[in-house]
């Protein structure tokens, strides 16, 4: 993988604005317009304090009072439909871009090859997905409001207190950069606090999901208070870290109240004293201390916008960073698999997780087409690494392997995984229902194809007397069903691929020998006319193959049928004995 790229938070925020405001562009404009006629309705406000003053109150003037009456209801009811129409446009515009945020994510996850997906937890890859997908929409609803709203509001009452008296309002403009310098400071601090946030928050999920996932375990082993304290510990963690940030968010609050107490103050000496000795009218006294007033919300907004900003820019840096993560050149799309049969060949092929400590070292080896062939070994001997090695999951360090004497290297993965039906130890099963799960790799599959993959798979008997039958949930990592239940829908979902070649990694390691007996029938069956490679440690599930292959270190030790391995009293004959208590049949 390329080194990542050292992010910029602005460049980032310019690159959310450009993605986005093509798109929503006359949304935007409109929602602009709305915010106009919530700012100017505030600004009349305030100048028609003037009239209210001297012509109503002073003047005593009927026709006044019924034109200013009449002036603040129209305001009002402006003010109120600018203000709903404003609102709903920018909250679907929000919904939208997290929405669109969260489906980019989503496919670049599932894009990423495996050793990238790897390298994260499952709690880290939920957490920034929630947290960077919202955090965009979060950064462009400030920046809208701040600019659409609170801008235009105090350009408009910062009119008319001009209006009114030019020079206390010039004093008064000297306290917004004032106030601008001492938040500027809190900037960086609130972006570090955010990030440890991230970074917490990702832990205590990911705990969490440790002790849900492993509940028998933790029961079973009486762990629950040494557990319960290490998680109590991460929880206050996270609360220290979110009063700090807390902390640093409210500090503008003291900050912008002395400020605007200061100029308040200052200018009602002013005016007091320009309307008692200088004959001053009280209704352009009171028109500007209104608009001074009404600008305190706006220009506090204003002041906590930019630590806002920062703080949502960490989630959305997050958001960019999963979107542009390199995938290294081997997954680009390649040449489509041209199936003939199935045959792969390993020639020369040298693969290690570290490349220090290769697990397979110069292998050749053939897997013929339509034949069943077996790999046993010992632990770390590269079996199932063969498997992920076929599937494109891993790069090869050197040498090649080819399929039906294509070079996997050259091809799509995603056209050869088309035809590959892989039944793993584990037999994963997703949180949906049994025909959910028997149709993942066949999306289109019929209602019949489901039931005659299910019933080649032994499976359908014990499907149709749950409560549900093919609706039955299995419930989060299949805990509704038993072992040898799991194993029979993972096989009727590699029956209804039905592709050339079918690579089973252990699939019976998690049974009993009943269960294993049993399910070693319905996997002859499945193998039948297809490329199939078994890996397997008990050797008496192998002993079927058409060809069986001993690994050792990253090597061939031996090859043969099990007669032949018998027969020549090896490596495989002293294995077999062993697992069968000197029994050699």
């Amino acid at each position: 993988m390329n080194a990542p790229v050292e992010r910029s938070r602005w460049g980032d925020l310019k690159r959310l604005v450009g993605e986005t405001g093509s798109r929503y562009v006359g949304l935007y404009a409109l929602a602009f317009v709305l915010l106009g006629v919530v700012s100017a309705t505030t600004a009349a406000t305030a100048w028609l304090m003037k009239d209210v003053i001297n012509e109503v109150f002073i003047a005593k003037s009927r026709d006044a009072l019924f034109f200013v009456a009449g002036a603040v209801f129209v305001i009002y009811v402006a003010r109120g439909l600018a203000a709903y129409g404003q609102g709903v446009i920018l909250a679907r515009i929000g919904n939208a871009i997290v929405a669109e945020g969260q489906k980019r994510l989503v496919a670049a996850l599932l894009s990423q090859p495996l050793p990238v997906v790897l390298s994260r937890t499952s709690s880290e890859v939920v957490q920034k997905q929630v947290l960077s997908a919202e955090s965009a929409r979060q950064v462009l609803q400030v920046l809208v409001t701040v600019v659409g709203r609170d801008v235009l509001t105090l350009i408009g009452l910062i009119a008319v207190m001009v209006v009114q008296d030019p020079l206390v309002s010039g004093f008064v403009l000297l306290v917004l950069p004032v106030a601008a310098i001492f938040v500027a400071g809190l900037g960086m601090r609130i972006r570090k606090v955010q990030k440890r946030q991230v970074s917490i928050g990702v832990t205590l999920a990911d705990q969490l999901r440790q002790i849900i996932q492993g509940i028998r375990v933790v029961k079973a082993f009486g762990a629950e208070d040494r557990l319960g304290t290490r998680l109590a510990g991460v929880i206050e963690e996270q609360q220290k870290n979110a009063d700090r940030a807390a902390v640093l968010m409210s500090r503008t609050q003291p900050i912008v109240e002395t400020l605007a107490g200061i100029a308040v103050a200052l200018v009602i000496l002013y005016g007091g004293w320009r309307v008692i000795g200088h004959g001053a009218t009280p209704g352009e006294f009171f028109s500007f201390i209104t608009a001074l007033l009404l600008a305190y919300d706006p220009a506090r907004r204003l002041a906590s916008a930019r630590l806002q900003v920062e703080q949502h820019l960490v989630g959305l840096g997050l958001f960019y960073e999963m979107i542009d993560e390199a995938v290294p050149a081997n997954t680009a799309r390649g040449d489509t698999y041209d199936p003939k049969g199935g045959a792969i060949r390993f020639e020369k092929a040298s693969f290690g997780y570290e490349n220090d400590t290769p697990l397979l070292d110069s292998l050749d080896l053939d897997f013929p087409a339509g034949k069943v062939t077996a790999l046993v070994g010992p632990s770390g001997s590269g079996k199932s690494t063969m498997l992920s090695l076929i599937l494109g999951f891993w790069p090869l360090n050197s040498g090649r392997i080819s399929v039906d004497g294509q070079d996997l290297a050259a091809l799509d993965p995603a056209s050869l995984r088309e035809k590959i039906a892989y039944v793993g130890q584990d037999a994963f099963l997703f949180d949906g229902s049994i025909r959910e799960n028997i149709a993942i790799g066949a999306a289109n599959a019929q209602e019949a194809a489901i039931i005659a993959a299910a019933k080649a798979a032994h499976a359908h008997d014990f499907i149709t007397a749950l409560p549900q039958g093919y609706d039955t949930p299995v419930g989060e990592l299949a805990g509704r069903l038993s072992g040898g239940q799991r194993s029979r829908i993972a096989i009727a979902r590699a029956f209804l691929r039905d592709a050339p070649i079918l690579l089973l990694d252990e699939p019976t390691a998690a049974l009993d020998a009943a269960s294993e007996e049993a399910i070693r029938t319905t996997l002859a069956e499945l193998a039948a006319g297809r490329t199939t490679i078994l890996v397997a440690h008990r050797l008496a599930s192998v002993t079927g193959a058409d060809r069986i292959v001993v690994l050792d270190r990253g090597l061939v030790a031996e090859s043969g049928d099990h007669a032949t391995l018998m027969a020549r009293n090896g490596v495989y004959a002293g294995l077999f004995r062993l697992q069968n208590g000197g029994n050699a049949s």
